[in-house]
């Protein structure tokens, strides 16, 4: 359980300060200022979040992509914020055999954002690690083109015949940038972006670069980053302890509901490896060295998305031995970048 900081003692630092947390709310609503918390997994953004929600009287919109799905809880790391008296919004939405959307995700979060935060006058606070989702949210990004059933069907026929590595192929022909940007394996993507080019003659990679980089919204990031070797030893230990909290009984569960097919399942990372683990194709130990190494791979694709956007004030948590002052220098960065649009 992650234990919280007195928020009265924070809101005593920040005022020797020279930063009022009851003017600076104030001055939030006012200029309807969206703050995001971003990096990648296992860095602590979820326990930054609950600080700052606190703190600010606020609650969460998570930007995660599998948080979404109901049972599966342990291996997406879930924090029950509800236990800090905070509610969290986006998260359990959905059974794991629906197939959710950036579009989709980005709609219900905006009507969120708006229904809930805005509109009652409360901060909106994003947090997550799902990059696109939070393109998606606060810059008003569209997808491209939509989904083709038959176009689809088609191509998931051919992929479950033929393999995914004959369309990566095709893939890299047609759109080289792009395809160096996934797996060979991942099917879902290769399809989105084969379908796109065959809808609108345009590379994915293009129409990606043509989404509109600056927000209409007053946003401020702030992105946590951690020297990579502690960030992989966190996140091996925090394998462990998924296994160690029920990881292996979550996922039969969800095998035994009928869900061993479900997207979410076979894109999420912890899941499909144990799956494989309890169909028998791969031993115990394999299956834990797989959601390492694949976890550290999503950290670093993680890193790499958010490394191209200028607009995130880096937070590095070496820096930090307690949340006291990691909260202390965020509320900082939030307070400067709000000072400057009152100015």
């Amino acid at each position: 359980m992650i234990k919280k900081t007195d928020k009265k003692n924070l809101i005593s630092f920040l005022k020797e300060d020279s930063i009022g947390i009851a003017s600076l709310i104030d001055d939030l609503i006012k200029q309807q200022k969206i703050v995001v918390i971003c990096g990648p997994t296992g860095i602590g953004k979820s326990r930054l979040g609950i600080e700052i929600a606190s703190l600010f009287n606020t609650a969460i919109i998570s930007a995660d992509s599998m948080q979404v799905y109901r049972g599966m809880d342990i291996g997406t790391d879930k924090v029950n914020t509800g236990i800090y008296s905070i509610k969290q919004y986006m998260i359990d939405l959905f059974e794991p055999d629906h197939k959710l959307t950036v579009i989709e995700f980005k709609d219900i979060a905006a009507r969120i954002m708006y229904g809930q935060f805005l509109e009652k006058k409360r901060i909106p606070l994003i947090v997550g690690g799902s990059g696109l989702y939070i393109k998606a949210i606060i810059d008003n990004m569209d997808s491209g083109p939509g989904e083709v059933a038959v176009f689809r069907k088609e191509m998931e026929k051919n992929i479950d015949i033929y393999g995914s590595g004959k369309y990566y192929k095709k893939l890299y022909k047609i759109d080289e940038a792009y395809a160096q940007k996934i797996s060979s394996n991942d099917k879902r993507r290769i399809i989105r972006a084969l379908e796109v080019y065959a809808l609108s003659g345009i590379p994915y990679s293009k129409m990606q670069k043509s989404w509109k980089k600056k927000s209409s919204y007053d946003v401020t990031f702030i992105g946590l980053k951690k020297e990579r070797a502690s960030l992989y030893a966190d996140i091996e230990k925090r394998v462990d302890d998924m296994f160690d909290n029920g990881l292996l009984d979550e996922v039969r569960g969800l095998l035994k509901n009928g869900h061993a097919d479900s997207f979410s399942m076979k894109q999420a990372v912890g899941y499909k490896e144990t799956a494989e683990y309890l169909k028998g194709d791969t031993s115990l130990d394999e299956c834990k060295n797989a959601v390492k190494q694949n976890s550290r791979r999503l950290a670093k694709k993680q890193m790499t998305w958010f490394g191209r956007d200028n607009r995130i004030n880096w937070l590095s948590v070496d820096n930090y031995d307690n949340i006291f002052d990691l909260v202390i220098d965020a509320v900082r960065i939030i307070h400067r970048e709000t000072k400057h649009e009152k100015d």
